[in-house]
């Protein structure tokens, strides 16, 4: 079992840049680097040395503007380098495309660079990618202020193979070197081949490990089942139930307690008809008994208590629940956060009250969502160099532009700012008359 409770590693980014990816043709930036300003510096900025870094990152734009792209060449980066994909299925190892509304782009490679902390340490790590093959990969260290080689990667298109040379600070034994070589296959990141396979364990590629696998969560979307994820976790934690019935009950849920039960059902009438319509298709027709969780949460009213499934449950019920989970790993082991439109059934005070939560109870942990909460913006702990804006050109590219750079008067307001149209990344509406 994972020890989820270790939080000696805590981790946070720094700066995540993007070029030819998706919507994003030039390379734009996502950067968590605190400015001079020290609006809610005692919850909002972690000191890591010299740099101070944002707990909280916002990214907002009008629909199809590209925010949630660069959110998810984010994800895919850390999936891809943490090994989360299957090299082996070409589905499962598919590359993001590059952007694609010009001749010259299209034939171009992608290119992500990701600055991050494992601890105090940081490490700077680049890749390359064009056609499903890793044209470039390096990654550097600074244990001590000065830059350390891990590894550092190229392509040799005469022999159609990866070169990898390896950093000597990192004293790996030749045995280690030949088989990080062997499996770092064309469409394998060096880190993903460590992780993967049964190398000899090195100190900072378990960190690594660690820090791709472990302190960055799975991303939430809208269309995420938070529910079964929280389901999953339940088991596995012991103090986590008791976390997130606290949170439901301080939300003002009126839920006292909550269980989860492995209960038989079967396939409904219809569904079952249809399958056995097309018995022809399969060697053997799945049982239309099965085992599911169920969860049932418990409501305690004015002298009366009763559990209630949580399909009788609003949406935003089942939402909280889930999403308690990813606050759990927040504070508790100091996780970072990637969400695609958090506030999604969400009604705003319980917004607030989540990101509100995070800040105040966190140490390091790290929130990155994209959202369309604009009311987020008057919050007075929400600072301008945490708000990214993303807009579209007339050529079809994202870019991404933070609201520290405008230059906004402290008295001007963020929202009122956004809402005039001043800073971008609104629709650009037409008039009412069809």
């Amino acid at each position: 079992m994972r020890n989820w409770s270790n939080i000696e590693l805590k981790s946070m980014i720094q700066k995540f840049s993007v070029k030819n990816c998706l919507s994003i043709r030039d390379e734009e930036v996502l950067s968590f680097v605190a400015n001079s300003d020290d609006t809610s510096e005692d919850i909002m900025v972690v000191n890591k040395g010299n740099t101070r870094l944002l707990k909280l990152g916002l990214i907002y734009g009008a629909n199809a503007s590209g925010k949630s792209n660069i959110l998810f060449a984010l994800n895919w980066l850390v999936r891809f380098t943490g090994g989360a994909y299957n090299p082996n299925v070409q589905e499962g190892i598919q590359f993001l495309p590059p952007f694609l509304l010009d001749e010259v782009s299209r034939t171009q490679p992608s290119e992500m660079n990701l600055i991050f902390f494992i601890g105090e340490v940081r490490y700077d790590y680049s890749l390359v990618v064009k056609d499903n093959t890793i044209l470039l990969e390096e990654l550097t260290r600074y244990p001590s202020g000065r830059p350390a080689l891990v590894f550092k990667r190229g392509w040799n298109e005469y022999t159609k193979s990866s070169e990898i040379s390896f950093g000597t600070t990192l004293k790996l034994t030749a045995k280690q070197k030949t088989m990080l070589t062997a499996l770092a296959a064309p469409r394998v990141s060096v880190i993903a081949a460590y992780i993967n396979n049964n190398v000899d364990r090195h100190e900072v590629f378990d960190e690594l490990k660690h820090y791709f696998r472990q302190r960055i969560l799975p991303t939430a979307v809208a269309s995420t089942d938070v529910e079964r994820f929280s389901n999953g976790m339940i088991r596995l934690i012991p103090d986590l139930k008791e976390f997130i019935i606290k949170i439901l009950s301080l939300a003002d849920f009126n839920i006292s307690d909550l269980v989860i039960k492995e209960e038989k059902t079967e396939l409904p009438d219809e569904v079952w008809t249809e399958l056995e319509s097309l018995s022809g298709y399969f060697d053997e027709i799945p049982d239309r008994n099965f085992t599911e969780d169920r969860l049932y949460f418990e409501h305690t009213a004015l002298n009366f208590k009763e559990f209630l499934v949580n399909t009788l449950e609003s949406a935003g019920t089942n939402r909280i629940y889930g999403l308690a989970t990813y606050l759990y790993f927040l504070i508790k082991t100091n996780g970072i956060m990637l969400s695609d439109e958090l506030e999604s059934s969400l009604h705003y005070d319980l917004l607030r009250y989540f990101v509100t939560l995070f800040l105040l109870n966190s140490d390091e942990g790290q929130l990155i969502c994209t959202t369309h909460s604009i009311l987020l913006l008057d919050e007075p702990f929400v600072r301008r160099d945490c708000i990214h804006l993303c807009r579209k050109d007339a050529t079809g590219a994202t870019g991404v532009v933070r609201v520290s750079d405008f230059g906004l008067r402290k008295d001007v307001s963020i929202l009122s700012a956004y809402r005039a149209g001043k800073l971008g990344g609104i629709p650009n509406l037409g008039g009412l008359m069809l």
